[in-house]
C-alpha cells in the first residue's frame, strides 16, 4: 500500500526523537469524517515514548491549541477526513504549503492553513504534517466503511512502527 501513498516521504523524514504531536481530527456520527480520532485512539491502546504526544481532537481541532502550544514540538501531525476526490480510502500526506490541495473536514470548516499560521505564530519552529483520507460517506448515524477501516489500520501500523521505540 506505501507505494500508493502519496507524499510519504514527509512522513519519513521526521527524527523519531523530536517532539511530535499526533492530533486525530473526527466527528463519531459522522462515518468516515470520525477516522482521525479512530486513529488516535488505536495509538492510545499502545505506550510511546515522551516527546510523542496523541490528541483526540475529536470534531474541534481549536480546541486543544492550548496543548500543542503547551507540549512545543517540532512537528504537529495532522490526521483528518479529506475531500481529495480520490478512491475511497486513499492516503495522501500534505505539508503545510500544500495543503489547500485536500479539503480537511472539520464541522465549522476551519482552514486548516489559518489553524497552523495561528500555532506557528506561538512556535515557530513548528512543522505541520497532514495526512489525509478520502471518506466514502459522511452520513451521520453510521459508521466507518470497510476502505476507510483498512486505511486507518494502515496508518495506525505505519506511525506505531515509526514512531514506538524498539
Amino acid at each position: 500500500m506505501t507505494d500508493k501513498i502519496k507524499g510519504l516521504k514527509l512522513l519519513k523524514k521526521i527524527k523519531p526523537t523530536k517532539r511530535i504531536c499526533i492530533m486525530g481530527i473526527g466527528n463519531y456520527d459522522r462515518a468516515d469524517d470520525y477516522v482521525g480520532s479512530a486513529i488516535i485512539e488505536l495509538l492510545e491502546q499502545k505506550t510511546f515514548p515522551e516527546n510523542i504526544k496523541l490528541i483526540n481532537a475529536g470534531p474541534v481541532p481549536e480546541a486543544v491549541t492550548a496543548v500543542i502550544k503547551r507540549f512545543v514540538p517540532d512537528y504537529l501531525i495532522i490526521i483528518d477526513a479529506a475531500q481529495m476526490e480520490e478512491e475511497p480510502g486513499t492516503i495522501r500526506i500534505f505539508s503545510e504549503k500544500n495543503v489547500d490541495s485536500a479539503y480537511m473536514i472539520t464541522p465549522h470548516k476551519v482552514s486548516m492553513k489559518m489553524y497552523t499560521q495561528y500555532l506557528t505564530h506561538f512556535l515557530t519552529k513548528l512543522k505541520t504534517i497532514f495526512i489525509g483520507i478520502e471518506p466514502q460517506s459522511l452520513r451521520y448515524d453510521e459508521g466507518m466503511t470497510e476502505n476507510v477501516k483498512l486505511s486507518a489500520d494502515f496508518i495506525r501500523k505505519m506511525l506505531e512502527d515509526k514512531f514506538l521505540r524498539k
